[in-house]
């Protein structure tokens, strides 16, 4: 992915011991974070922004983390937000880009129909029931931490698994 934390080069942690630890503790969780905001936003180039805003935010905040040993979830939490945010923006964009409609049925060509149905189906999704999906089915999350990340309750959470899953079925049926 590549992202460089040394980027970032305003911070309210000071010294390369806190540098060591930050780069010790986030560069593992690089690969999770961009599958997951991947997932969200469906887009490589968006995915790796997603990651490196992620980074320069926990980056910021390092010094404020409440519990340390809960730092994956606590930047898997403002990768999710990041990802949100970027894929409403990205949402309203696509809408009115005229270029982009019919895309998906030039895809078959190349990439063979069910992986095409696969990808449509999990695009038809709103974006909390792809994150719970996500977190949930991908990456093993329960349900109660699943709604931790979303910041909802587990029913909440429950309910956009619930109906992430009756869409997928009802989407691919057919194939």
């Amino acid at each position: 992915m590549g992202s460089d934390i040394r980027a970032v080069t305003t911070s309210p942690v000071d010294g390369e011991a806190a540098e060591a630890e930050f780069e010790l503790t986030v560069l593992p969780e690089a690969d999770h974070l961009y599958g997951l905001a991947l997932a969200i936003v469906g887009d490589p180039a968006e995915a790796e922004d997603i990651v490196q805003e992620t980074m320069t935010s926990a980056w910021r905040a390092w010094k404020s983390v409440r519990d340390p040993g809960r730092r994956s979830a606590w930047l898997t939490r403002i990768c999710i937000n990041h990802a949100i945010r970027r894929r409403r923006l990205l949402h309203r964009r696509i809408l009115w880009s005229r270029e982009r409609w019919g895309m998906e049925e030039r895809l078959p060509a190349f990439l063979g129909a069910p992986l095409v149905d696969l990808r449509r189906a999990f695009r038809s999704l709103s974006v909390r029931q792809r994150a719970a999906f996500v977190l949930h089915h991908v990456d093993g999350y329960t349900l109660e931490e699943c709604a931790h990340l979303l910041g909802c309750r587990p029913g909440t959470a429950r309910s956009h698994l619930g109906r992430a899953i009756t869409k997928l079925r009802r989407e691919l049926a057919d194939v």
